[in-house]
C-alpha cells in the first residue's frame, strides 16, 4: 500500500463497478489504476479531471494494476471545465502526458510541470497560450531539439510571436487573430512532434 500525490489526466468508466483513472504522479511517473464506483447515494470526494488529490494505492493481488482504496482532495479545477475552449486545450495537453509521461525520467519535473499548467488554465489565462507555452517547456526539458529543429523552420513573424509568448506571463485574453494565430502553431508543433519525436499524439 502506498500514499501518491497525484494529478488525474484522465479518466473513464470500466464496466459497471470501476473507473479507470490516467494519473501522473511525482515519484512514480504516469500511470493507469482503478477506483471502485462507489453504490452509496453520497460518497465523499469522487474523482474529477484535473484534479489534484492524494491517493491510496493497493496492488493487485494478480497482475500489475492498483486500485485506489481512499482518495483525498487536494485541489479541485472545475473552472477549467466551465470555458470549453479551455477544456478543449487542457484535455489535448493531458492526454499528451498520459499517453507519454510512463516514458518520461525526470517524472517530479514533469509533475511540477503539469501541476503548474493546470493551475494557469483553472486560472483562466488564454488556454491558447497556457497550451503553447506548456508543450514547449515539456519538449525543451525532456532534451528534444525544439530550438534547432522546430524554431528556424517558423515564420519570422510567428518566431517573434512565440518567443513573446514563451518569455511573459500568459495572459487573460488575446485578440482573435492572435488566437488564431497561437492556435495554428499548436497544431503546426504538434505536426512537427509526429514528423521529429517519439512522442505519441493524443
Amino acid at each position: 500500500m502506498s500514499h501518491e500525490r497525484a494529478l488525474i489526466l484522465r479518466q473513464a468508466t470500466s464496466g459497471e463497478s470501476f473507473l479507470k483513472l490516467d494519473i501522473l504522479t511525482p515519484s512514480d511517473g504516469a500511470f493507469l489504476c482503478l477506483k471502485r464506483i462507489s453504490k452509496k447515494r453520497i460518497e465523499q470526494v469522487a474523482p474529477d479531471l484535473f484534479d489534484t488529490a492524494t491517493l491510496q494505492l493497493e496492488p493487485s493481488k494478480q497482475g500489475g494494476a492498483r486500485f485506489v482504496s481512499d482518495y483525498e482532495l487536494i485541489t479541485r479545477r472545475q473552472n477549467i471545465g466551465r470555458s470549453y475552449h479551455s477544456l478543449c486545450h487542457a484535455s489535448d495537453y493531458c492526454a499528451l502526458l498520459a499517453r507519454n509521461a510512463p516514458n518520461m525520467t525526470d517524472t517530479e519535473l514533469l509533475f511540477k510541470l503539469a501541476e503548474r499548467s493546470l493551475d494557469a488554465f483553472a486560472s483562466g489565462k488564454a488556454a491558447e497560450v497556457v497550451h503553447l507555452k506548456s508543450i514547449y517547456l515539456l519538449l525543451k526539458g525532456e532534451g528534444y531539439p525544439i530550438r534547432e529543429s522546430w524554431w528556424p523552420n517558423l515564420r519570422a513573424d510567428a518566431r517573434a510571436q512565440v518567443q513573446e509568448l514563451i518569455n511573459s506571463p500568459a495572459p487573460q485574453q488575446t485578440a482573435n487573430n492572435s488566437r488564431t494565430n497561437c492556435e495554428q502553431i499548436i497544431s503546426g508543433l504538434y505536426r512537427w512532434m509526429e514528423r521529429e519525436t517519439d512522442l505519441v499524439q493524443p
